[in-house]
């Protein structure tokens, strides 16, 4: 990941950065629960992190001037959801009594988006000010 000069960008890498710290901490906390509740939350944190990674690469790539490669990318953006179905799906059948920490593992980009937010309010950076 590489850190450009436009707010955007700069915002999504730092999106992805809060969502790797909180992955960690959670599988750590949640083991004082139980492992298996930090594996749940840990598949479902990884799983919030690839949908976030596919975001970003299918958003950056919608970006461009050919109309056919828009409707291509458009199309990636909602099969980009069955990844979240799947691994939902399977993870309810599997562990069943688990859902909570699923839960919260999947909402790590929104963790990330709050937590990126409030960054920008202790410390806005000189691009979001011009």
């Amino acid at each position: 990941m590489t850190t450009s000069t436009d707010p955007g960008s700069n915002h999504l890498v730092w999106i992805g950065r809060f969502q790797w710290v909180l992955l960690g901490l959670g599988i750590f906390l949640w083991a004082f629960d139980s492992w298996q509740a930090s594996l749940v939350f840990g598949v479902g944190g990884f799983t919030s992190i690839a949908f976030w990674s596919l975001h970003r690469w299918i958003i950056a790539r919608m970006l461009t001037p050919s109309v056919r490669l828009r409707w291509f990318y458009g199309c990636l953006g909602l099969a980009k959801l069955a990844l979240l179905a799947v691994v939902l799906r399977a993870m309810m059948v599997c562990f069943p009594a688990e859902i909570v920490p699923l839960s919260v593992g999947v909402l790590l980009f929104v963790g990330g988006i709050l937590l990126e937010a409030f960054r920008l309010v202790v410390r806005p950076s000189r691009l979001d000010l011009e």
